[in-house]
């Protein structure tokens, strides 16, 4: 008996202008939360892919802290489909064997090679590999296809047995190693996966095997094809052109990002003002941290007004304790600085608060605005203001200008803020002692002259003491914040979820999958 074929295709003996088409445009900017679905009971067990992507804004031991989310926390918030698939997964599974049934489905003159690369990016609650999400798709496209049968093969560096899933009887799959060995007759399509077709040695092997289907198409999903710039690549795509005179097309199926969602729904409208200055993408620091499963509040405002005393109050520790915001009498802060919602901070909510999102919180110590530093005239782009779920902005004394124009950007940008009026102990000792004015008195004032300034009704406006976190209007604050910020992440997973995916069509040309990432990052 003849010894099975080693990995990759083997040489059978018989074996650039780019268009575009189909809607290619970022999605309408809607924020309209729909009304939540009752959850089917289907647990996850494994977050390995929001692991191997925490973030890297701060260093290793925060960076695996800000990866490790409880994917449990996902089962409650994410809607899913009768199969158990997320309802981003099922809308990109569905629209993805929709497009590929229509695309076969056209007339051809002779055998054609087809590209699929997905361009999906994965959020926290997706659990599961790539291929699972693939074989998905064949699946819906097998069983919408009337008995059709189809090959699949494999790369041979994947395990797709220990995928859960079963193809049904009309596809026959097996490993590229395998091909010789597999029944393809009465097949109609030969699909592949995963694999190397980047010289044409490769590529006939690959065209020998699609040649006893019957179409004699060949349709490759995340394979490779080689840098077009480099002699193999070149002298494949020449070869593949001439053998697939049917066509050679790329199809990129694509689902925008959470975070290009967003830089659409708050640039457009600084862009109808004619203010380049406001028109900002998204750092690249929020992004990597963690920005589509969390929820951000920035802490913000001029320099010296007790930011990170604030901040440590927030999380319930002290200044001197492990993992607290530096403090100080200079300018302390001078990155954005990330920090989590402790246990501590939970236990301090009032009573009946939920906290149930708080590892989700990222709660983020920025950088005073308007010093020589950081100018007001850059901060807000750098600091990428209009994309956190809540801004609180500090000061110590009077609003000064450039905490209004912090307020008005995140007015114009529908981002929630709160004015919030640190050292409050010190201005009601100073009352007492000067005017004789009680304490409530103070406090009047105080309100009064911040309702006048910012314009702000009296729940968005808070008085406080960094040193005294149980008085004042310090828990109304805590108890707002988490209010706004658990649904700041219910907001956010709702957008994720309702997702389309888009399609891109390249005429006459391959597309390597990492040409698209690159891109598009």
């Amino acid at each position: 008996m003849a010894s099975r074929a080693t990995a990759g295709f083997r040489p059978a003996v018989n074996a650039p202008g780019r268009v575009l088409r189909g809607n290619n445009r970022l999605p309408a900017c809607n924020r309209m939360v729909q009304r939540r679905q009752p959850l089917q009971p289907v647990r996850v067990e494994s977050d390995y892919w929001l692991r191997g992507q925490s973030a890297s804004v701060v260093d290793a031991t925060q960076a695996e802290e800000f990866g490790n989310m409880d994917a449990e926390f996902w089962n409650d918030v994410v809607r899913r489909d009768s199969r158990g698939l997320p309802e981003d997964v099922s809308t990109a599974v569905s629209t993805s064997a929709k497009e590929l049934q229509s695309i076969l489905g056209e007339f051809a003159n002779g055998p054609r090679m087809l590209s699929l690369a997905f361009e999906l990016d994965p959020m926290p609650w997706w659990t599961f590999s790539d291929l699972y999400m693939r074989l998905n798709i064949l699946k819906e496209y097998g069983e919408a296809s009337y008995g059709e049968k189809n090959v699949l093969l494999i790369d041979d560096s994947l395990d797709y047995q220990r995928e859960p899933i079963d193809l049904g009887p009309n596809w026959v799959v097996g490993r590229i190693s395998e091909c010789d060995y597999l029944d393809f007759s009465g097949a109609k399509h030969l699909f592949v996966y995963g694999a190397d077709i980047s010289n044409p040695n490769m590529l006939e092997g690959a065209i020998g095997q699609a040649s006893k289907t019957a179409k004699g198409d060949l349709i490759c999903i995340n394979c490779k094809f080689g840098y077009i710039g480099d002699p193999d690549g070149r002298a494949m795509r020449a070869r593949a052109k001439e053998w697939f005179h049917g066509g050679m097309d790329t199809v990129d199926l694509l689902m925008f990002p959470v975070h290009k969602l967003d830089e659409e729904c708050r640039g457009s409208s600084a862009d109808l003002m004619g203010d380049e200055t406001l028109a900002y993408p998204m750092p690249q620091w929020l992004k990597e941290a963690g920005y589509k499963g969390t929820a951000n509040m920035a802490i913000s405002g001029c320099s010296g007004t007790g930011k990170s005393s604030f901040m440590n109050a927030m999380r319930g520790i002290e200044a001197g304790d492990e993992g607290a915001a530096a403090v100080g009498n200079i300018e302390t802060t001078m990155i954005a600085t990330p920090y989590t919602f402790t246990d501590a901070a939970c236990a301090l909510m009032s009573e009946g608060q939920s906290c149930s999102g708080a590892s989700h919180f990222r709660l983020w110590d920025l950088p005073g605005a308007g010093t020589p530093k950081f100018p007001l005239n850059s901060y807000l782009r750098v600091m990428g203001i209009k994309y956190f779920d809540l801004v609180t902005v500090i000061a110590a004394g009077r609003y000064t200008e450039t905490d209004l124009t912090l307020m008005k950007e995140m007015a114009r940008n529908n981002v929630p803020f709160f004015a919030v009026r640190t050292k409050i102990d010190l201005e009601i000792e100073n009352a007492e002692w000067d005017m004789g004015m009680s304490e409530a008195e103070t406090m009047d004032v105080i309100r009064e002259d911040l309702r006048m300034n910012t314009g702000l009704p009296d729940d968005r406006i808070f008085l406080l003491s960094s040193r005294e976190p149980d008085k004042y209007d310090f828990p109304k604050l805590k108890a707002a914040m988490n209010r706004i910020m658990q649904s700041g992440i219910e907001d956010k997973v709702d957008r994720a979820l309702r997702r389309k995916l888009f399609t891109r069509r390249y005429f006459n040309t391959l597309v390597n999958v990492d040409d698209f990432q690159h891109a598009d990052a």
